[in-house]
């Protein structure tokens, strides 16, 4: 028999009750799940926030670079409190192995910590955008949230929370290959100051694109890196796109959270199905690939 597929949720932070710790991406936890036990029911997902002693996070390490992982979704709310520099080490090792990683971070310098990949994974630190190293960042609304002075650029409001996005397809990729609410589109959740992500390289495929409620103006969503002799890359504009609270309101949020929510998808839940769909698509395509 082969050996069972493994699958890893991580935060980059340590466990927050009042921040975006992973506890608060329980639905997606069980939609990886779900998707992984469907091909194999001997799939297994590991959920968790970044240890906090040593020996877990030498154990962590030493999972990573050993190639045990065969997706990572990696969940990055940090700022200047993320993960020590052999997580890094580990990260990269596992993708040069072949481990498929899927990054979500979230507006101006959240998920900073990507800034310290290096070796294969040096272009998530461009492709993710981060006010501290973007020199020439547009000071326009395009990205900025006058409703909410404390947030600040690189951002991009695309709704409110428990609303939704229509996204444009941009590309016809396996990862897009199910029957969607509206063709050439997808319907996900939206959230009132998503991060920046631009397409840096030609290993790269722009998956999704919607539009910037405040200027109009179009803003990548989703990109594909494919790169020859490594894992796939998958970079999100947000982890909201994933998050409980965006899935399903009456999660709740965070105390600094400000924004006041809509009720769209808990009025109209099948306003989730391509979400859902998608996330299988990523969870199968990463585990046939």
């Amino acid at each position: 028999m082969g050996t069972a597929p493994q699958a890893l949720l991580l935060s980059t932070i340590a466990t927050d009750a009042n921040d975006w710790h992973i506890g608060r991406f329980s639905l997606l936890g069980t939609m990886i799940r779900t998707a992984g036990e469907e091909m194999d029911p001997s799939f297994n997902l590991t959920i968790s926030d970044y240890p906090t002693s040593d020996a877990e996070r030498k154990l962590l390490q030493d999972n990573l670079s050993s190639g045990r992982y065969g997706q990572i979704w990696l969940i990055a709310p940090d700022l200047d409190n993320g993960p020590d520099a052999g997580f890094f080490r580990a990260l990269e090792a596992a993708v040069k192995g072949g481990t498929d990683l899927v990054i979500a971070r979230d507006h101006t310098d959240l998920g900073c910590c990507l800034l310290e990949l290096k070796d294969c994974l040096d272009d998530v630190g461009q492709t993710q955008t981060f006010q501290r190293t973007w020199t020439d960042l547009p000071k326009d609304r395009e990205y900025a949230d006058p409703a909410c002075a404390a947030i600040v650029t690189p951002c991009v409001v695309t709704g409110q929370n428990g609303g939704v996005q229509i996204c444009r397809q941009r590309a016809e990729h396996p990862l897009l290959n199910f029957a969607s609410m509206i063709p050439g589109h997808l319907v996900i959740p939206a959230h009132p100051h998503e991060g920046v992500i631009r397409k840096v390289a030609a290993s790269q495929t722009v998956l999704l694109s919607s539009f910037s409620i405040t200027s109009g103006r179009e803003q990548t969503t989703a990109i594909v890196d494919e790169a020859e002799g490594r894992g796939m890359v998958l970079h999100h504009s947000t982890f909201h796109h994933f998050a409980d609270y965006n899935l399903d309101v009456a999660k709740g949020a965070p105390d600094f959270v400000l924004d006041p929510p809509s009720t769209q998808t808990a009025e109209s839940p099948a306003l989730l199905n391509d979400i859902k769909d998608y996330v299988r698509s990523v969870v199968r395509y990463a585990q046939t690939n």
